[in-house]
């Protein structure tokens, strides 16, 4: 399913919206990745489902898998839940076997959709998972701009990839490192 809308997104994006990734070679082809992005709007999955080739499985609010129809789509997708509004240790072990099996996750940080210019509170939760599983960490940044629901303009920034030993993690200062990371993203 996931391969499918990654073509499908890309279709749409391509021909009726001017679409465009920027910093592409920062991708990662293999080993444990965190993909760290803004949270914008309901459209930032699909966007980094096109921007980056590789499968990124992401955690979701809880309340999408109450639903069967959007449950069914979420885990086809790759999509695991977490509960936002606690320290779900479901979730974390999840993210956690994902990337000690190699894979990709995405996360966002802030917990929540933020809109330009609103204060941030972004979560420690992705520094500490990319230091306890050894990952690497990549800074993304999406931008709109909305006109219609079509003929949009997106960009997918993508930025210089974070080695689990360079966050600076070690004393487990995790929460002070989200923010710094996502103020790093916002300046993108």
């Amino acid at each position: 399913m996931y391969k499918f809308a990654h073509y499908l997104f890309l279709i749409y994006f391509k021909v009726f919206n001017r679409f465009r990734v920027i910093g592409a070679q920062n991708r990662i082809n293999s080993g444990p990745v965190i993909v760290c992005a803004n949270h914008y709007s309901d459209f930032d999955v699909f966007l980094l489902t096109v921007a980056f080739r590789r499968q990124i499985h992401f955690m979701a609010k809880k309340s999408l898998f109450h639903t069967p129809v959007i449950k069914f789509f979420a885990k086809g997708y790759g999509a695991f839940p977490v509960d936002r509004g606690t320290n779900d240790l479901g979730a974390i072990k999840t993210a956690m076997r994902y990337l000690k099996d190699g894979k990709q996750i995405g996360i966002f940080p802030e917990g929540t959709r933020v809109r330009e210019g609103d204060v941030s509170d972004a979560k420690g939760g992705v520094v500490m998972l990319a230091y306890k599983c050894k990952a690497t960490l990549i800074p993304v940044r999406l931008k709109y701009k909305r006109r219609l629901h079509i003929f949009n303009s997106y960009e997918v920034i993508i930025d210089k990839p974070i080695k689990y030993d360079e966050l600076g993690a070690e004393n487990g200062d995790y929460k002070n490192i989200g923010k710094e990371i996502m103020e790093r993203i916002y300046e993108l």
